[in-house]
């Protein structure tokens, strides 16, 4: 490479002249290839040289100083053929085109000695690239094939500045996991409500995965921290495909974690022996003297611990097998000696019922579920892809598909020992957290003559899920089901104007939804039928259940309910053929108990989608500068339904202490029994729904220019935003509340306008009031006035006041519609090369994103309880958050293919979404809401070692040091503290996913047919908050407490392996594999005990009985909490097939 030289006083200008502009690692779905031809004998340069892409329509032909370059390639591994009359071809192989980057081939053609002579020649990848202004990785789908992963999350974390967290989402550089921008094939996908990626790629549909965590440019918009980007495999021209089958799951020494105990572990009626369900001489009852037989008198459960019985069959029952019957103590003269001291043969239930269990922290329960030697089909999997040529089309229609079904039973089961209504169930054991996902794609490519490319492009994933909640371990049907379905449509039109220019024209129709049932099938609880009189004669009609409350029966319901049909049918409801929506608090257990009965009652229900259209020109206006410029457009569609299944009461009027009317009050009164579900009106503040269509443009410039000695990335972005929604006027009234002012028959009172549906209809508006008006005169009429009887009468005075509060509070519209949002951001960003393998990158940037839309839009209605601390409503009007990034960084080749990359960074973070101080809120209490107030830095630095992959061997090595601190992980953890009474944070504080040194290693080793692999992850712990628990110091009451995020849990240490090995099946090329993840069953631990900083043990319990007559299980099982543990060891053994 030839190098021209630039003054000193010309590269200070330079950078000042782009320092105001915008860097860019010129983004986008393509590469390019550049280089030159020249002639091997002469050195001098070839013009009209044809270089063309093998396999494509796309080429170039050297000018006059014999440079070419060719545009809008897609990524991947390609051939390209140079030919020129009179000179031998040569074809390059194996040249890697990346996003965004400019791929060098250079070619020296020799004179042609024979006719039809070609010389082949193999590109090597290039292991610095020197047009590359700021730290990215970028993992070909060859990567993805070979290592140890499933999910394209899986390579995320793997990359240096990122940092994950328990809950999956990723922070890169310090930032809040939704600061991650996640794009498909050119467009953005991200789920704007709460930041996460919307549409999930399956590995086999990726052709390469593009993580930047550097500065990125101007294309890439409402993103402050990194872009993850996806570019999807394009149909081939043959037909190829391959199907992927997998199963396996846990094989772990972790017993302790997942063992399943008695629900009452102080007593057992009979250890069942032969487990046939029944007591039998031999099987030991409550063996009080531990000689390990049955003795005379140990047939009672001593309750009260004294060992004797006290002679009170109901507070120590004779015989503990509890079952169906529904009562303690009921015993059985088995030998008709009329003695009642004689064991219970039980009640030939079949089963073995409460208390005839055990807790032991030893293999056994469930573990065996988490054995894959006893159980291999923990998770299955079943996916592939197949491509090629739509037929009759010739070369011009291709397509590509991929499918996907998977489904995990999860580490974590339950015993049903208890229905939701508080009956006994049939103690089966369930996945507490199962988890499928069935998800497809179909790409759909048409080359509809040289030049122009039109793409289509569908996805469709859906998901079906528990959540882990330890409280149901012996109750797993209260659990709730989660469902998430995505979906998108795009279409894309490539069109290349010439061999410089070309523009992409992208129709996206996006849609991400979730919704939450108790039960699968349209969230039923019970049968129903449709009877014929006939059919309803044969029931018993009598029959009833019984609903439990801890030990007490209270209630006797019908087991039928029947609604009469139009046709003489009979519409039947079994609710014993149930487990029934209970209210979850029906079942009052002690503290550190598992549930007996009840269900997860809470509803959630959203669907983000958008329309949006992208528009993006490229020209190579000459061999320096490189232009690219866009436009978008994108209308949402966002509506969420939260609410809560709240016991139905009876209602009730509301009345003055003089008897007037207020109106009726529907979700007051006596609560009706049994559990009947009711949802509240959504102005009630346990019901919110809001739909909300928000707009967003943007416009961006960038410049990529290439200059002999240095490389300038460059450009501009403007955004705006329109939320399209409102923010309450008076900050006393926010929900704005109206009252009428109305006479009845009766009297003249005072109406919430909610309460109209339920208000008798003789009733005459007189005015609207507001909060303030409707109390004022409220008051009016249960106080009277007082009034100078020589001036006016009583009614004269009384009407007077009357009309001034009336004009004084009339209600009006109390909502201001908020203005839009808008911002320029500039980048830039500088590559320096210094040798032919070495570079020097600096790169700068400001960056801004519209906060979630969660913050924008929670509890639309502004509805705030009486009380501190009432809640908190969303800011339509926050403003973008702001991150201004700094980084300088020199990657180097020290090697036969292997490079070393350093690169330091800085983040400042402002306008961060915080939570204000206390509002006050008319007639009393506070609330408070979102607010740009928070603020965040990150420092640090990368180094990168890697070596590509070569003679059998290839891997990497990165490691990150850094600090993230700011003034709250969280935006709602500063209500916590309020609520906590804690003051408001002024210092930095470390933030919640601050890990100090992660280091990351992936290693390739391969033959012929085979491939070994592995990943391994060491990170520090991160931060949390020490505490003292009470009575541990002594003069504790003077002790102030630990800063927040003061200590560190313990470290995180992993190691994956893979191994494949090809065979040829019939012809068809095929491989078995294996994965195993945490290959070493290491216990990460990943939450703690904030007073000992560890999840194995705590002093929290120190003072608590281990066992509770009450108690659904032992102390110890609950404080065991394998949910706050890292996954143990996991085997899935596969095979594959190509087509």
């Amino acid at each position: 490479m030839r190098y021209s030289k630039l003054s000193y006083y010309k590269k200070i200008r330079l950078f000042l002249l782009f320092i105001v502009l915008e860097k860019i690692l010129f983004a986008g779905t393509t590469g390019k290839i550049s280089g030159t031809v020249i002639d091997q004998n002469t050195g001098e340069p070839l013009i009209g040289c044809n270089i063309i892409v093998q396999g494509t329509s796309l080429g170039a032909a050297s000018s006059i100083d014999g440079s070419y370059f060719i545009l809008n390639i897609p990524p991947g591994t390609y051939s390209l053929r140079a030919s020129m009359i009179g000179y031998s071809s040569v074809v390059m192989n194996d040249l890697q085109v990346i996003v965004d980057l400019t791929a060098r081939a250079d070619f020296n053609l020799a004179s042609e000695t024979i006719e039809g002579e070609e010389v082949i020649v193999t590109a090597q990848k290039p292991t610095v690239r020197l047009d590359q202004t700021s730290m990215s990785a970028v993992v070909s789908s060859e990567d993805i094939e070979n290592l140890p992963v499933t999910e394209v999350s899986d390579i995320i974390e793997l990359q240096a500045g990122i940092v994950r967290s328990p809950d999956g989402g990723f922070h890169v550089r310090g930032g809040r996991s939704s600061e991650v921008s996640f794009w498909v094939d050119g467009v953005a996908t991200t789920d704007s409500y709460d930041g996460s990626s919307g549409l999930e790629i399956e590995n086999s549909g990726v052709q390469e995965v593009q993580v930047i965590s550097g500065t990125f440019n101007a294309e890439y918009g409402q993103a402050m921290s990194g872009i993850v980007n996806v570019i999807t495999k394009d149909g081939s021209q043959n037909y190829t495909g391959n199907l992927d089958v997998y199963t396996g799951g846990y094989h772990s020494n972790q017993s302790d974690l997942y063992s399943i105990s008695s629900p009452f572990s102080t007593w057992q009626s009979f250890s069942d022996l032969n487990s046939n369900g029944l007591w039998d001489y031999g099987e030991i009852l409550y063996d009080l003297n531990n000689n390990g037989t049955w003795d005379e008198g140990e047939v009672y459960w001593d309750r009260n611990g004294n060992q004797s019985w006290d002679g009170d069959e109901d507070s120590e029952p004779l015989n503990s097998d509890l079952g169906y019957d529904g009562y303690l103590g009921d015993y059985y003269d088995y030998n008709g000696d009329g003695k009642t001291t004689q064991p219970s043969p039980g009640e030939g239930n079949g089963r073995k019922d409460w208390g005839e269990h055990k807790f032991s922290p030893t293999k056994q329960g469930y573990t065996k579920y988490l054995d894959i030697a006893e159980n291999l089909f923990q998770q299955t999997n079943f996916s592939g892809s197949f491509s090629g040529p739509i037929p009759f089309t010739g070369d011009k229609l291709t397509f590509y598909s991929t499918f996907r079904r998977y489904k995990s039973a999860g580490r974590y089961y339950g015993l049903k020992l208890f229905s939701p209504s508080g009956l006994f169930s049939d103690e089966s054991i369930v996945p507490l957290a199962p988890f499928s996902k069935l998800s497809g794609q179909f790409k759909l490519t048409y080359n509809f003559k040289p030049g122009i490319k039109i793409n289509y492009t569908g996805y469709a994933t859906e998901k079906s899920y528990k959540n882990y909640d330890s409280y149901y371990k012996y109750n797993p049907d209260g659990l709730l089901w989660n469902y998430e379905s995505d979906q998108s449509n795009m279409l894309s039109l490539i069109h290349s104007l010439s061999q410089k220019t070309f523009y992409e024209l992208k129709f996206l129709d996006f849609s991400s939804g979730y919704n939450q049932s108790l039960y699968e099938i349209d969230d039923v609880p019970f049968k129903s039928e449709t009877l014929s009189q006939n059919e309803l004669n044969n029931l018993d009609l009598n029959d009833s259940i019984q609903i439990r409350s801890g030990y007490e029966i209270f209630q006797n319901i019908p087991r039928y309910q029947i609604t009469q049909t139009g046709d003489s049918n009979y519409y039947v409801i079994d609710m014993k053929d149930q487990s029934g929506y209970v209210a979850d608090n029906a079942f009052i257990t002690p503290a550190w108990s598992f549930g007996n009965g009840g269900t997860q009652n809470g509803r959630f229900s959203r669907n983000t989608s958008f329309k949006q259209v992208k528009l993006d020109i490229s020209s190579q206006i000459n061999r320096i500068h490189f232009l690219k410029t866009g436009f978008l457009y994108k209308v949402y569609d966002m509506w969420t339904d939260d609410k809560y299944l709240n016991h139905k009461t009876v209602g009730e009027w509301s009345v003055t202490e003089k008897g007037d009317t207020l109106g009726y009050n529907p979700i007051a009164g006596a609560r009706i029994e049994p559990f009947t579900p009711i949802i509240n009106p959504t102005y009630t503040s346990d019901h919110n729904y809001f739909r909300v269509k928000p707009k967003e443009i943007s416009f961006y410039f960038q410049d990529k220019i290439e200059l002999d000695e240095l490389i300038i990335n460059a450009g501009i972005r403007f955004d705006y935003f329109d939320p399209s929604w409102k923010i309450p006027s008076s900050s006393q009234l926010p929900g704005n509340l109206k009252y009428y002012l109305a006479e009845t028959p009766n009297d003249t009172s005072i109406f919430w306008e909610n309460d109209f549906p339920f208000i008798h209809n003789e009733v005459n508006i007189l005015d609207s009031l507001n909060e303030k008006g409707a109390v004022a005169i409220e008051n009016l009429f249960n106080t009277g006035i007082d009034y100078d009887s020589t001036i006016q009468t009583y009614e004269e005075a009384f009407e007077e006041q009357l009309d001034n509060y009336r004009e004084t509070y009339r209600w009006e519209y109390g909502y201001n519609s908020v203005k839009s949002s808008s911002q320029i951001s500039p980048r830039i960003g500088i590559a320096y090369p210094i040798t032919d393998r070495g570079v020097i990158h600096v790169s700068y940037g400001h960056f801004f994103q519209v906060p979630n839309f969660s913050f924008l839009y929670e509890n639309p209605e502004f509805e705030i309880s009486n009380n501190n601390n009432g809640g908190i409503i969303g800011n339509a009007s926050l403003k973008p958050e702001k991150t201004v990034m700094y980084e300088i960084g020199f990657k180097q080749e020290i090697a036969y293919r292997t490079a070393i990359d350093l690169t330091i960074f800085y983040r400042d973070t402002r306008d961060w979404v915080g939570i204000s101080s206390a509002i006050n809120k008319y007639p009393v209490g506070t609330y408070r809401k979102y607010e740009n107030k928070d603020y965040a830095n990150t420092r640090g630095f990368t180094l990168v070692l890697e070596r590509q992959f070569s003679k059998g061997f290839g891997g990497g090595v990165d490691y990150t040091w850094m600090i993230a601190e700011g003034t709250y992980s969280n935006p709602q953890d500063a209500y916590f503290d309020a609520q906590d009474n804690q003051a408001p944070r002024l210092s930095m504080l470390p933030l919640d996913w601050d890990q100090t040194h992660t280091l990351n290693f992936r290693t390739i080793f391969g033959g012929k047919n085979w491939i070994i692999s592995a990943i391994g992850k060491f990170w520090t712990g991160k931060p949390y908050t020490p505490e003292f628990k009470t009575g541990v110091v002594s003069g504790s009451g003077a002790f102030a407490g630990f800063a927040d995020n003061s200590e560190r849990k313990p470290n995180i240490f992993s190691l994956d392996l893979r191994t494949s090995y090809s065979i040829n099946l019939f012809g068809v090329k095929s491989s078995l594999y294996c994965n195993i993840y945490n290959i070493l069953d290491a216990r990460n631990e990943l939450s703690v005990w904030n007073d000992t900083g560890r999840s194995t043990y705590t002093l929290t319990a120190k003072d608590v009985t281990p066992t509770d007559p009450g108690r659904i299980g032992h102390l110890n099982e609950h404080l065991l909490r394998p949910e706050w543990y890292g996954e143990p060891r996991r085997i899935n053994l596969g095979f594959k097939v190509g087509l």
